[in-house]
């Protein structure tokens, strides 16, 4: 397992257990502090162990302090984020630690990665994104709603993403996720993509806005945690005002939006309108709201005010939602759906090449033995 020595002296500096604690039970541990011999996974995970933290830890390319949960991220309104829960902490540590594996097993990168600049143009990139995925203005036209997620899915899976869900951390059902804190993230690599959607968002509007949202990251190659439905306006932020512009294109081209909209029905009946276009474009009624308002055909006042009551209502709509929810259904269909086909081929190669015992793909694939063995069946 290549890791970085510098990450792993951190660790043992910072550690409430001596070195010598760690000489009598971690053999060859100078030697991996050195970089002078790279550890096993399992021997990774026993130091970790011995250093009560968690085994991704190790595994980055640099430190962060996990007592603070200080994170280079940023969120949808560019607030760069300082202190952030352990749930999302911990979720984002497992993401770079799969990542980390990824990296090691991939031999190619992807061209697409950062190959776009908010100097490009919005209608250029949502081209471009639309020509690397296959897919037309308005594809989703002929897609039944229910069908959505999954064929978005499907097609960024096929470019070399990997797309994780989940809505609690790892396989524990006592540490739930924030939706109010984070709807997903994205990490950037040119060999292994990842983005992360919190599904604790039970809407497929949500999680398509999610999903197109963190996948113009990667082709601006800037690492981001989605946290807001809204976009605002962002005039602090050109990166985010951009990519919610692009992922507004995508999602409801201008072309096609243009030739619908009828200006005396927005005027006169905007509530029915909005919900029509919603449902037509499949996506949120805050989208379609703030593509009138970017296209002129609304007034800020208007955006505005429309933006306040959504948001009551959704704030609303899940408060009910959270009350009568009775469980969190199938936990193995669930399982197969939030853990990503090609990483879990990924694992399964390299247990079959004797390279990672059974214990170490458990521990990257963050399941049981059990799980893995239904993961084996169904993928």
């Amino acid at each position: 397992m290549n890791i970085n020595s510098r990450t792993l002296n951190y660790y043992v500096e910072n550690a409430s257990v001596s070195l010598e604690t760690l000489r009598d039970s971690i053999k060859n541990i100078d030697l991996f502090l050195s970089g002078e011999r790279q550890p096993t996974f399992n021997q990774v995970s026993d130091i970790a162990k011995k250093l009560n933290i968690p085994t991704g830890l190790l595994l980055l390319d640099k430190p962060i302090e996990i007592k603070s949960g200080r994170l280079e991220f940023r969120t949808l309104n560019s607030r760069h984020v300082d202190v952030i829960s352990e749930e999302l902490r911990d979720t984002i540590i497992e993401m770079e630690s799969k990542q980390a594996f990824l990296r090691e097993e991939i031999d190619f990168t992807l061209d697409f990665i950062g190959s776009c600049s908010v100097e490009d143009g919005v209608a250029l990139v949502a081209s471009r994104i639309r020509k690397k995925l296959q897919i037309q203005e308005g594809f989703q036209n002929s897609i039944p709603k229910s069908n959505l997620l999954n064929f978005l899915k499907d097609r960024i899976n096929s470019i070399g993403v990997f797309i994780f869900f989940n809505g609690k951390v790892g396989d524990n059902g006592h540490r739930s996720l924030s939706l109010s804190e984070f709807r997903g993230f994205v990490l950037v690599d040119e060999k292994a993509p990842i983005i992360f959607i919190n599904q604790k968002d039970e809407t497929i509007n949500g999680r398509v806005f999610t999903l197109i949202h963190e996948l113009v990251h990667l082709f601006i190659g800037v690492d981001e945690i989605l946290t807001e439905v809204d976009a605002g306006d962002y005039t602090f932020d050109k990166t985010e005002a951009f990519v919610n512009k692009v992922t507004a294109e995508i999602l409801v081209p201008k072309t096609v939006f243009e030739n619908l909209v009828n200006q005396s029905l927005i005027n006169t009946q905007l509530d029915e309108q909005v919900r029509v276009f919603s449902e037509r474009f499949k996506v949120s009624e805050f989208v379609i709201v703030r593509r009138l308002y970017d296209m002129k055909l609304i007034d800020k006042k208007t955006h505005d005010a429309k933006v306040e009551e959504l948001q009551n209502k959704f704030d609303q709509f899940f408060k009910n939602k959270s009350k009568s929810s009775s469980g969190g259904g199938d936990y193995y269909n669930n399982l197969n759906f939030r853990i990503d086909k090609r990483f879990f081929s990924y694992v399964q190669r390299a247990l079959q090449q004797n390279r990672i015992s059974y214990t170490d793909a458990f521990k990257i694939i963050g399941v049981s033995f059990k799980g893995y063995k239904f993961l084996a069946e169904s993928k």
